[in-house]
């Protein structure tokens, strides 16, 4: 169904009722306010989950994308200036109450799209609460559809934040924000743990595991943002947005 946007929020109400009498999609794109070392804009986490899934709507033409939920969980990032926490609690009852209002006026299938993997745990709480007040369809989407492009182009093991990755997707969407005279590889401290492993790449047994960030890096930086590229970046942003429209598409035909 086309539509003149596909932003709810640029919307009015009898378009969002129209949209509804053919389609019962809706992203709710989740980031996070916090530091991403000296070199990336604070707000990227929730930038580029928004900008992703309004492109892949736009494709798709059968979802509608919510305002975004600009804050996150990122308590382990509060030692550096510029962030923002919620409490986990706190972003699940927000997300609870965002998708709880979608569903009422007929949306049955919702995806959050997740900029920010602190605030997984916390979305996992909320599916659950929605799946089982409502009976809806809510998937999350962590950086989770483009496994091979990372395996194959990432070349950091332990690529977790304001990294190689990162940086070659901001590279990509919004390149006068990165300040590149900044961008350095940190001193990374791990602990001396087989089991504790970080990073989008490192597989094999492992455990979930807590920390603070400037435990592991001063600049807030996990990963090498010199490895970092803006073709890496368009690669992994086109990889991204078809296959986010090809997953809205399908829950489009999905018959629940």
């Amino acid at each position: 169904m086309k539509m003149r946007s596909y932003y709810l929020g640029e919307l009015t109400w009898p378009d969002v009722k129209e949209f509804l009498a053919v389609h019962d999609v809706a992203v709710v794109p989740v980031g996070s306010c916090e530091q991403h070392g000296p070199h990336l804009p604070i707000d990227t986490d929730a930038y580029d989950a928004f900008w992703l899934s309004l492109k892949a709507a736009d494709k798709a033409q059968c979802a509608l994308v919510a305002p975004p939920i600009y804050y996150g969980v990122s308590s382990h990032h509060m030692d550096f200036p510029g962030t923002v926490t919620l409490s986990p609690h706190i972003l699940e009852q927000l997300a609870y109450e965002v998708a709880s209002s979608l569903v009422k006026h007929g949306f049955k299938k919702l995806l959050f799209e997740n900029g920010h993997g602190g605030n997984t745990p916390a979305l996992e709480a909320t599916a659950q609460r929605i799946k089982t007040d409502t009976n809806a369809f809510v998937a999350i989407d962590t950086v989770s559809l483009i496994p091979d492009f990372i395996e194959k182009s990432i070349q950091t093991s332990y690529d977790a934040h304001a990294g190689e990755f990162e940086t070659s997707t901001t590279l990509a969407n919004r390149e006068k924000f990165v300040v590149k005279n900044r961008i350095k590889k940190p001193r990374i401290r791990l602990p001396e743990s087989k089991y504790t492993k970080i990073g989008l790449k490192e597989s094999g047994p492992k455990v979930v595991w807590s920390f603070r960030t400037r435990e592991i890096s001063e600049t807030g930086v996990i990963g090498d943002p010199t490895k970092a590229s803006k073709k890496k970046g368009e690669t992994a942003w086109k990889l991204a947005i078809e296959r986010l429209a090809d997953l809205l598409m399908e829950l489009d035909k999905m018959q629940l």
